[in-house]
């Protein structure tokens, strides 16, 4: 934090990214370091500025679970739908991850709940396959689709990947959606 500091003070370019286009902001999202990244939003750090792959700063600290850096960057005005160059949002890493605070809190930001990699796979698909039983309710509460996608129907996903209590789940609650 501190080094931040000093290189904000003397005048550093705060959206210098490094080779493969990772910002200090990116990096700190990442790396959950919260303080940093409030630091960075304050001095005026680019918000959607993404890496080479499409990534940006909410992506990474979606994808590693890091809710209070989420929190800050959506207050902040964050794009919570600007998907990687593979089509991955914010919402579906989180949903694949299983990180169920950062998928509530893009979905109550209005997050696209049925927006697809470029392959097909969405979050519902995607928590269903890692076996994330609490997200796949969360989703369905949304009204996420349990439309086939290429790889198959969440309950496919769940059944192929021995998740029995989701897939008995989804099962169950088949008049949701």
């Amino acid at each position: 934090l501190e080094c931040v500091r000093l290189l904000r003070d003397a005048g550093a370019d705060i959206n210098q990214a490094m080779i493969g286009g990772a910002t200090p902001l990116f990096i700190a999202c990442q790396q959950g370091q919260l303080e940093c990244v409030r630091l960075l939003l304050e001095a005026g750090a680019a918000i959607d500025q993404a890496r080479q792959n499409g990534a940006t700063p909410l992506f990474a600290a979606c994808r590693n679970g890091h809710l209070e850096c989420a929190k800050l960057l959506r207050d902040a005005g964050a794009d919570i739908n600007q998907a990687r160059a593979d089509g991955a949002t914010p919402l579906l890493v989180a949903c694949e991850n299983g990180h169920l605070e950062c998928a509530q809190l893009l979905l109550e930001a209005g997050a696209a709940i049925n927006q697809a990699r470029n392959d097909g796979a969405a979050p519902l698909f995607a928590a269903c396959h890692f076996g994330h039983l609490e997200v796949a309710k969360l989703l369905s509460s949304y009204g996420a689709s349990r439309a086939a996608t290429p790889f198959g129907t969440p309950e496919e996903a769940a059944n192929r990947r021995g998740h029995a209590d989701l897939a008995a789940w989804l099962v169950a609650s088949r008049g949701w959606t």
